[in-house]
C-alpha cells in the first residue's frame, strides 16, 4: 500500500529571506515518489510556482496555505511565521486521518508547530523531523534576535518530543538532544549531502572568475564580517583581489554589511550576488579560487561542503562538527577570530598558485541525497509499524 505522506512547507518559501532548505527536500520526494509514497505539499502558491519550476518532481498534491505575505526582516519574520501557523491549525481538520506522516525538513519553531498539533490531533500519524542545527544566545548580531531565536529553539525542543523519529546531521547533534532527554532510538545520524548531480555538470567558465567567495546567510555569526578583515589585507598585496557573497540577510543586516565595505574603502573588491542556487550557483563555485568560511558556530556547515566537492581550497574555523566530515586534509583550519592565521593562508594560496583541492572532489560521492531519503524512508517505514500495531 502506497504511504501517504505531508510535507510541512509553510514557511519554505523562505518568506523573503531564503529557502535553501527546498531543494534537498525536492530531491528527497523524488525518491519516494519513486518508492511508491503519495506526496502532499501543505503550503503556499509562491512556493508551489518556485517547486515547479525546478522540474525536480512532477506529480504532487497541492494544499494551498492562503493569506501568506512576504517580508524582510527577522521580527516580521517570527510574526509571519505565527500568522501562518495559526491559520495551519484551522486546516487541522480536514487534514487528519489521511496521511501516515507528517515531515519536517528542519525543526525551527516555524515547521514544526504544525506538525506537533496534527500529531496531538491525530495520533497514529507518524511525526518525522531534521534536527539540523542548535543555537546558543551568545555570539554575533542584535540581542534581542539572538534571545528570540534561543527561546523559539527551546520551544520547538519541547514540541519535538512528540517526534517519532528525528534524524540529526551529525553524531554531535544526536548526543546533544540525549543530553536533553530524547530517546536515543528515536534519532538516526543521516548526515547532510550536496547536489551531485550538478556539482559534476557545472563547469568552470570566464563570465565570473572570483578570487575567492562566501555562500551563506549575511550576519556577523557567519564570520562576514571577520572576511572583510583579510580583504583588508590581502588588498594591500593583490589590489584588484576580489571576494563574492552568495547570500542574503535581512534588510538591517544587509545595509550594515554595506556601509562596512564602504567604510573599508572594499566597494571596488566586493561583489554581492544575493541568492543563487541551481547551475549557475555552482558554475561560479568552480570558476572561483577558495573558498572563505569564517563561520563562528555550525552543526554541519552545507555550503563548505559544497564548496569542497567542487574542489576548491576551503579556509575555515577549527569547529568540532567539521571533523566528523573532513578527515584528510580537505579543508584548511584555522583558530576561531584568527584573522591574522586566516590571511596568511589565503596569501600563501594565492603565491603557490595552488587552486585546486583535489582531496574535497572524492567527497563528492559519500554525500548524496538519494542516500540519505532511502534511510529515511526505511527508518520511517518501520516507525509506522510500531504505531499502528494493535
Amino acid at each position: 500500500m502506497s504511504k501517504k505522506i505531508l510535507i510541512n512547507g509553510i514557511t519554505l518559501d523562505g518568506i523573503g529571506l531564503n529557502h535553501s532548505n527546498l531543494i534537498p527536500l525536492l530531491h528527497k520526494i523524488k525518491v519516494w515518489q519513486s518508492l511508491g509514497c503519495h506526496i502532499s505539499i501543505f503550503s503556499n502558491s509562491p512556493l508551489k510556482k518556485k517547486i515547479d519550476s525546478y522540474g525536480i518532481i512532477n506529480s504532487y498534491e497541492f494544499i494551498e496555505l492562503k493569506y501568506s505575505e512576504l517580508v524582510d526582516n527577522r521580527i516580521s519574520f517570527v510574526l509571519e511565521s505565527l500568522k501562518r501557523n495559526l491559520i495551519a491549525f484551522a486546516c487541522v481538520g480536514k487534514l487528519k486521518n489521511k496521511y501516515d506522516v507528517v515531515y519536517s525538513i528542519s525543526s525551527v519553531l516555524d515547521l514544526v508547530l504544525f506538525p506537533w498539533f496534527l500529531k496531538l490531533i491525530d495520533k497514529r500519524i507518524c511525526l518525522i523531523t531534521v534536527f539540523d542545527n542548535k543555537v546558543n544566545w551568545r555570539g554575533s548580531g542584535s540581542l534581542l534576535i539572538r534571545l528570540l531565536n534561543w527561546v523559539f529553539f527551546h520551544v520547538s525542543l519541547f514540541l519535538i518530543k512528540k517526534a517519532d523519529k528525528i534524524f540529526t546531521v551529525s553524531y554531535g547533534l544526536q548526543a546533544y538532544l540525549v543530553a536533553k532527554g530524547f530517546e536515543a532510538l528515536k534519532i538516526g545520524v543521516t548526515g547532510n549531502a550536496v547536489q551531485s548531480d550538478l556539482i559534476h555538470k557545472a563547469k568552470k567558465g570566464n563570465k565570473y572568475n572570483f578570487d575567492a567567495i562566501f555562500i551563506g546567510r549575511i550576519h556577523p555569526s557567519k564570520g562576514i564580517y571577520d572576511a572583510l578583515a583579510v580583504l583588508s589585507v590581502v588588498k594591500k598585496i593583490y589590489p584588484n583581489f576580489q571576494f563574492a557573497v552568495m547570500g542574503r540577510g535581512d534588510v538591517n543586516e544587509e545595509r550594515k554589511f554595506f556601509n562596512k565595505i564602504h567604510e573599508l574603502s572594499l566597494s571596488r573588491n566586493v561583489e554581492i550576488l544575493g541568492y543563487l542556487e541551481g547551475l549557475e550557483k555552482f558554475n561560479i563555485l568552480k570558476s572561483s579560487k577558495c573558498f572563505l568560511f569564517l563561520s563562528e558556530s555550525e552543526s554541519f556547515g552545507q555550503s563548505l561542503l559544497e564548496a569542497v566537492t567542487c574542489g576548491l581550497p576551503a579556509i575555515a574555523y577549527d569547529l568540532k562538527p567539521y571533523r566528523e566530515i573532513y578527515r584528510n586534509d580537505e579543508v584548511f583550519f584555522v583558530k576561531r577570530n584568527d584573522i591574522e592565521a586566516v590571511t596568511k593562508k589565503v596569501l600563501e594560496i594565492f603565491r603557490e598558485g595552488k587552486f585546486e583541492n583535489v582531496a574535497g572532489k572524492f567527497l563528492l560521492e559519500k554525500f548524496c541525497w538519494e542516500k540519505i531519503a532511502k534511510q529515511e524512508f526505511q527508518a520511517f517505514s518501520g516507525v509506522e509499524q510500531e504505531i499502528n500495531m494493535p
